[in-house]
């Protein structure tokens, strides 16, 4: 997802992919998008919640989620 779509998507159904977690388009709801600093500069990071547990959140890189069509 780039950085343009975010603001449309907050609140909203998207979907999540990490391979190496073993997830694959499940759906989640954008709560919100995190800016941060590392060694190379800045970077965006995505804050999914859990559809069905509310209590459950992931921090994942935005490159991770798609829009939900």
């Amino acid at each position: 997802m780039l950085i343009e779509q975010v603001k449309r998507n907050l609140g909203k159904p998207v979907r999540f992919t990490n391979r190496r977690l073993y997830i694959e388009n499940s759906r989640y709801i954008l709560t919100g998008c995190i800016i941060r600093r590392g060694e190379q500069g800045f970077f965006y990071q995505a804050e999914l919640q859990d559809i069905n547990h509310k209590n459950s959140l992931i921090i994942c890189s935005l490159d991770e989620i798609t829009e939900e069509k």
